[in-house]
């Protein structure tokens, strides 16, 4: 399954870090965007532009943009001069390298779901309900930390 760089901006969502598990919620609108809330009150709103970025727009100011080469591999540019690299293997599995050295591998375990990993050993799970709206939860840790808003640069 091909995933939408929208898509692929939802599975990085999740809130801030809390001792019990954080939630996002994302509702596409009838424009192609998409609205993110989440369980700290803030928020972000997703949107393509004519050139085919993706870009993220969040409530504390911070905003990103996914471009996408033409082997599929997709960069996402932070507005805190960070970055990820994010690729998918043959198992379908998405890949994304981060600018200061994580990982996050996020993996369909069934329909309409999907598991996300960090190396930190945090993890969320997303899953879409009929409307195609998705919640995002999230353990904790770098899961919990808001990556779709950058983590600064690599020291």
């Amino acid at each position: 399954m091909k995933l939408s760089a929208l898509m692929l901006s939802l599975l990085c969502i999740a809130s801030l870090p809390a001792l019990a598990q954080s939630h996002s919620d994302s509702r596409r609108n009838l424009d192609g965007s998409m609205d993110v809330r989440h369980s700290d009150g803030s928020s972000s709103r997703i949107t393509r532009d004519l050139s085919k970025r993706v870009i993220a727009e969040h409530s504390n100011g911070s905003r990103s943009v996914t471009t996408t080469d033409l082997s599929g591999r997709k960069r996402t540019t932070y507005s805190d001069g960070s970055y990820s690299d994010t690729t998918t293997d043959l198992s379908g599995r998405i890949i994304t390298q981060y600018s200061n050295g994580a990982r996050s591998t996020s993996t369909r375990v069934l329909s309409g779901r999907w598991r996300t990993e960090y190396s930190d050993g945090s993890h969320s799970i997303s899953v879409q309900d009929l409307s195609g709206n998705w919640r995002t939860t999230a353990s904790g840790g770098m899961a919990a930390r808001h990556p779709e808003r950058g983590f600064g640069k690599k020291r």
